[in-house]
């Protein structure tokens, strides 16, 4: 048990004591939702939904860099979340796509545990007036500009606050309705497919020798706290057009990676003129051959 896990034991060990305490002085009630779920803005109604390909065609700058578009109009987005922060590999972010087109997007958004309510199968409604959408590395994704030291505006995390204010949840998480049986290929396009929950089949990582890792810290590899891997087949051995995103502080950044063939599934982001695999969980690593 890795220690983020472990105490996220002990708080929910911790809570199910005090509600167990309430329980014997027979002062405890059961919750009541019935005003909704106590995350998110439940005064949101659906008005004016529209897709995330509409939303391109209104704000055509959308995955260009350095470029950040406020929102204006009322507009709504009905998705369901695909990745989350669960083993904390997905920083500060979701990725969502939409039930019919499949369409996809990253909401970047600054908070720590965001599976906890937004987890994978989770249909959202996102309130986008205020909001800004542009790209990090030209991946589509919504937020608020942020402007880093060299002086470059970008679109990344909004506040919690805000977030909260702009999403409600439409029921409960159905994870049987996110398809992650949708197959990457080197024929997939950067800007259509880019966002989505897709699998790559039978790779394996170049260097792995049963020891290297995902993302160890001590990695001379290892840029802004994340370390890229690629793959050993053809034609995804190009390092400059493929590679595995894995953060070191991941749940599992220092698990050795598999000598074998594997399947990954996971969502592929954008990175300029390459894409980037981020494994939401070491559940998404799904060994076929030793």
């Amino acid at each position: 048990m890795t220690m983020r896990n472990y105490m996220k034991y002990l708080c929910g060990l911790c809570l199910l004591c005090v509600l167990c305490a309430a329980c014997q002085d027979g002062d405890w009630d059961a919750p009541d939702f019935a005003d909704g779920v106590p995350y998110g803005n439940n005064a949101l109604t659906e008005t004016n939904v529209i897709t995330i390909a509409q939303l391109k065609a209104k704000y055509p700058k959308y995955a260009e860099n350095y470029t950040t578009t406020e929102i204006t109009e009322d507009l709504q987005l009905r998705v369901r979340v695909t990745g989350n922060d669960v083993q904390g590999n997905l920083y500060n972010s979701i990725a969502v796509q939409e039930d019919a087109s499949g369409d996809a997007l990253i909401i970047a958004i600054s908070g720590n545990d965001l599976f906890a309510f937004l987890p994978v199968g989770q249909e959202i409604l996102v309130n986008l007036k205020g909001l800004y959408i542009g790209g990090y590395g030209q991946q589509p994704q919504l937020g608020t500009p942020y402007t880093n030291a060299s002086g470059s505006t970008y679109v990344s995390r909004m506040s919690n606050t805000i977030w909260l204010s702009h999403v409600k949840l439409l029921g409960t998480a159905k994870p049987e309705l996110v398809n992650d049986t949708i197959e990457f290929t080197s024929a997939c396009d950067l800007e259509k497919d880019c966002g989505k929950l897709m699998t790559i089949k039978g790779v394996s990582i170049k260097g792995a020798n049963g020891t290297v890792t995902w993302a160890s810290k001590d990695d001379p590899t290892v840029r802004s706290n994340s370390v890229s891997k690629y793959f050993a087949e053809s034609p995804y051995s190009t390092q400059s057009k493929y590679m595995v995103y894995t953060s070191t502080y991941a749940d599992f950044a220092n698990t050795p990676i598999p000598q074998g063939k594997m399947n990954l599934t996971g969502i592929w982001k954008r990175y300029n003129n390459a894409w980037e695999l981020v494994i939401r969980s070491i559940d998404d690593i799904e060994v076929v051959e030793n």
